[in-house]
């Protein structure tokens, strides 16, 4: 392996570049997507370079490269060429430390959401020979993954999935910014592995239709059954799940109704009413619990009346969690997975000047941030789920005897 050794003093990044990094989870995220970026780039530079040599040429694997900077290490798979003539430009000299201005250009191209005329400009503005052409291509490659990412086959048999939705605003094809709604979908299976399984982008408002096309497509590729679904009260989701996942427990999230309190409740009441729920979510009891809930909101009705039968008729959705294996269930009280993956989406969208510029890009810039998670944080299983997979398994056996016993 080839690693640049050579030692440099070290340029203190820009305010705004740090700013920037401090605000991302982790710097082995952005390292990763850098690496992964940098990595595809140079592939298609590399077909670029073949595809105009007059001599007989071809592709001749790949050789390990390390490059420090200051964004951290990252870990390259440079291409070669039968004949050396091949260097990519997106690479700084060998023995060469990444300078500032190549962190600049690494970070710059990971916030560009994938815009080809900001990504070509950032290319020009470091004098590298991509075409407007090679550009759209780079582009395209992206999109041919994103597609096959949202067709491919899914497990038949999943724990969990938590859905949310994120509003956004994107072109259409006649170039008018309109709203949209992206729903995520990310699975934990049977072992405690996350993973997205899905993502759907419709123009418009939340809309209850959403749900059964987004719940028949899982089917169609490949889901069968499903012990548990966390959410957030959204309108027409209930209806979907009874009639395509009847089995399935349905968990709405503790934390969006501790938010919506402080929202329907006067400053103090809401104060206290929130302390209280967190220490009735500690219950180790599903029907204590649900008591505790009870006696609660009874002493708030006649002051709100209307919010707390609201969510009194809910109150057993709340409490869904309890029903499965401790050490789990800080997991799958509330919709954080997904609102986390989703505030990913949100920085995507604050650095391409505030909205999207198609729909391509949309499912570029997700499917980058699904690989990216698949590769690292999400690589292995959550140990709390490892620690209770024998107890997951039979719970999932027991929700679906029926099924078995039918089928056989």
């Amino acid at each position: 392996m080839n690693k640049t050794t050579k030692k440099t003093s070290q340029q203190p990044l820009s305010e705004e570049l740090a700013t920037i990094i401090d605000n991302i989870d982790t710097r082995e995220g952005i390292v990763s997507i850098a690496s992964h970026l940098l990595n595809g780039l140079m592939n298609k530079e590399r077909e670029i370079f073949l595809r105009n040599q007059i001599e007989d040429n071809k592709a001749n694997g790949f050789y390990s490269r390390d490059i420090a900077c200051n964004l951290g290490n990252l870990n390259l798979f440079v291409p070669r060429d039968r004949n050396s003539d091949f260097r990519s430009s997106v690479l700084p000299n060998h023995w060469q430390r990444g300078d500032d201005s190549y962190n600049e250009f690494l970070l710059n191209l990971i916030l560009q959401s994938y815009s080809p005329n900001k990504i070509k400009a950032l290319l020009k503005s470091m004098n590298l020979p991509y075409s407007a052409e090679e550009i759209d291509e780079i582009k395209e490659d992206l999109f041919l993954k994103a597609k096959e990412f949202k067709n491919k086959q899914i497990t038949e048999n999943i724990f969990a999935i938590f859905i949310d939705a994120y509003h956004t605003q994107i072109k259409d094809d006649e170039n008018k910014i309109k709203k949209a709604v992206i729903y995520s979908i990310i699975s934990i299976d049977l072992k405690g592995k996350k993973e997205l399984c899905g993502f759907y982008t419709f123009f418009g408002s939340e809309s209850k239709e959403d749900w059964l096309v987004i719940f028949n497509n899982l089917i169609s590729r490949g889901l069968k059954r499903l012990t548990l679904i966390i959410s957030d009260d959204f309108s027409g989701l209930k209806e979907a799940i009874s009639a395509l996942f009847p089995r399935a427990k349905h968990q709405l999230c503790y934390i969006h109704m501790q938010r919506n309190i402080r929202r329907n409740m006067g400053k103090n009441d809401a104060k206290i009413f929130n302390e209280e729920l967190s220490l009735i979510r500690k219950d180790k009891d599903k029907k204590s619990a649900l008591k505790r809930f009870e006696n609660l909101c009874n002493e708030y009705r006649d002051k709100y009346q209307f919010y707390i039968e609201k969510l009194l008729a809910k109150k057993e959705l709340y409490f869904n969690f309890i029903d499965f294996p401790e050490p789990i269930r800080k997991h799958i009280y509330t919709t954080n997975i997904v609102e986390n993956f989703n505030s990913r989406i949100e920085v995507k969208r604050i650095n391409s000047g505030g909205h999207f510029q198609s729909m391509k890009i949309v499912d570029i810039a997700i499917y980058v941030i699904g690989n990216n998670l698949h590769q690292n944080r999400w690589k292995n299983p959550i140990p709390a789920f490892k620690e209770c997979e024998y107890e997951i398994n039979q719970l999932f056996n027991l929700t679906f005897a029926k099924i078995a016993e039918f089928h056989d």
